[in-house]
């Protein structure tokens, strides 16, 4: 799909979701169980994103030998809610280096519906990557044990990761671009407030505008962490813009197939 038919579907309903992970990467549920529940929570457009493989080890991603299967499995699943629910196959790429990312022959080539490219790992001043998702904790680990710790270094990294990935391109839905903020804010609760920060936001909002790309709004943290990815203080910035907002739960157990998006298109309406 083209990023103008992505949004065109998506701007038909509100019942969408772009971002979801199953038991091929960190999901907690097998995919039959995750389709099952966004059709009966009344979903029209449901994608299944696993974390793509990558080029180091991680336990949270699928590998290239999961892919195959992957895709054989959503193609029974499409067809088997056809009558019910539009079942949508993607991946949700890491973008690494210029060797790596979704814009790499691999991913273009592969018969996905939609790409989402996010960024999780960001390199240390060796250039060793570390993933600067999950807890709280590891990442403060991180920070001290392997990036000396110097947060701003940290900060700046991830964003850079984000924006050559927008140059490079090859996705159509940019996920949770803002996503270091979580960790980062634990360690220093203003970091959001600061002028350098607020100008990368604005770096990324202004390329993702020139790329054409879709924009997440991530729900996934909302009540765990009281916030969401990008930060809803930059949504009428997003908006003015022009760009194609896709409101997504990033669901990784099937409970919480719509978690938070309600709480999101209200603020966003």
């Amino acid at each position: 799909m083209t990023v103008e038919e992505l949004a065109g579907a998506i701007r038909g309903t509100y019942m969408y979701n772009l971002h979801s992970h199953t038991q091929y990467c960190d999901g907690r549920a097998p995919i039959s169980e995750m389709v099952a529940a966004a059709a009966d929570a009344g979903f029209e457009i449901w994608g299944v994103s696993p974390h793509s493989p990558l080029c180091v080890e991680s336990p949270c991603n699928m590998t290239k030998t999961d892919v195959p299967p992957y895709l054989d499995e959503m193609a029974a699943h499409r067809e088997a809610y056809q009558s019910r629910m539009r079942v949508l196959t993607s991946m949700e790429i890491d973008y690494m280096s210029r060797d790596w990312g979704p814009h790499i022959d691999y991913f273009q080539r592969l018969p996905l519906d939609y790409r989402i490219g996010s960024v999780h790992f960001v390199p240390n001043q060796e250039g060793v990557p570390y993933d600067c998702d999950g807890s709280a904790g590891r990442f403060g680990s991180y920070l001290r044990d392997v990036y000396h710790g110097d947060l701003r270094y940290v900060v700046e990294k991830y964003f850079e990761q984000v924006l050559t990935m927008l140059e490079l391109g090859g996705f159509e839905v940019l996920g949770h671009f803002d996503k270091i903020a979580g960790n980062a804010s634990a360690i220093d609760p203003g970091i959001e407030e600061n002028g350098w920060y607020r100008a990368l936001m604005r770096d990324v909002i202004s390329s993702a505008q020139s790329s054409g790309v879709i924009v997440e709004i991530n729900t996934k943290a909302i009540h765990d962490r009281g916030r969401f990815y990008p930060s809803a203080a930059w949504w009428p910035e997003i908006k003015d813009a022009g760009l194609t907002i896709a409101v997504n739960s990033d669901a990784h157990y099937p409970a919480k197939v719509n978690l938070g998006r309600q709480e999101a298109l209200n603020i966003l309406n």
